[in-house]
């Protein structure tokens, strides 16, 4: 889908959140209350806001899925989902203003691999097929727009999506210089998860056009279990700044910042 906004639209955007079952919200209320705070017109959650850790194929049989259960990874979305909105419904109850001038941003939600863990689980268990969906976690219902796995989302001439494919069999885009491999492998700009580093790059087309390449880090505190590059892993949120026609200027919130200005 594109849809071409004013000009210097103001975008935040939330990297891979994981958020799963044992490890605190609050960092949902921080976001929250930063989105009032700036009033971004887009708000673009990347994917993986969910673990689903208990769909993982991964770790089937071993010691890591015992004991979890997949209606407490959704709950565990679903409340981290309640504390995003919770200051945003706050403050436009506190408008006494009609419905019509609250603030409401548009809201996307791009379908990340392990969201898409559901999809596969309801692909491969026929008798589960309607009785599990991407709907459990409920952006829908909170007027968010999903976008499925692997689709672009379009605006502003950026391309917005989980992780971007490359070659035959649709590897995920990564490695050194992730930035401006999706320069050149894509010739626009783009914007990407799933790696949970961060990395920024701008080169011309052929045109002479500007283009933009990001990747947006993680939004979690936590270490995760099955990497030893936690260190690694850059930690905040992104918020994009006079996006016109492709180009922007990317802001870094870092948790550490986020935390002291807003818990």
């Amino acid at each position: 889908m594109t849809k071409k906004l004013k000009d210097n639209t103001e975008i935040l955007v939330i990297p891979d959140a994981h958020c799963k079952p044992g490890i605190d919200n609050e960092r949902f209320i921080w976001a929250g209350k930063l989105a009032v705070y700036r009033k971004p017109d887009i708000i673009i959650c990347i994917g993986d806001w969910a673990d689903m850790q208990s769909l993982s194929t991964y770790e089937k049989g071993t010691v890591y899925q015992e004991g979890l259960r997949y209606h407490e990874d959704v709950n565990a979305s679903l409340d981290a989902l309640a504390k995003f909105h919770k200051p945003i419904d706050d403050y436009n109850k506190k408008l006494k203003k009609p419905k019509s001038q609250w603030y409401k941003p548009k809201l996307v939600f791009i379908v990340g691999n392990h969201e898409h863990r559901i999809d596969r689980y309801g692909a491969s268990m026929p008798e589960m097929n309607g009785h599990v969906s991407i709907d459990d976690l409920g952006f829908k219902e909170r007027g968010w727009k999903v976008i499925p796995f692997l689709e672009p989302y379009i605006t502003n001439g950026i391309v917005f999506q989980h992780y971007f494919t490359s070659g035959i069999m649709g590897r995920p885009i990564s490695g050194d210089n992730h930035a401006n491999s999706l320069l050149r492998k894509g010739s626009s700009s783009a914007v990407c998860g799933h790696s949970h580093m961060i990395d920024y790059s701008e080169n011309l087309t052929a045109q002479h056009k500007k283009i933009c390449g990001l990747v947006v880090g993680c939004y979690f505190e936590h270490d995760e279990h099955y990497t030893k590059e936690n260190n690694r892993f850059w930690r905040g949120l992104v918020y994009l700044r006079d996006v016109k026609d492709g180009v922007f200027t990317p802001e870094f919130l870092t948790m550490e910042w986020i935390r002291r200005k807003f818990s």
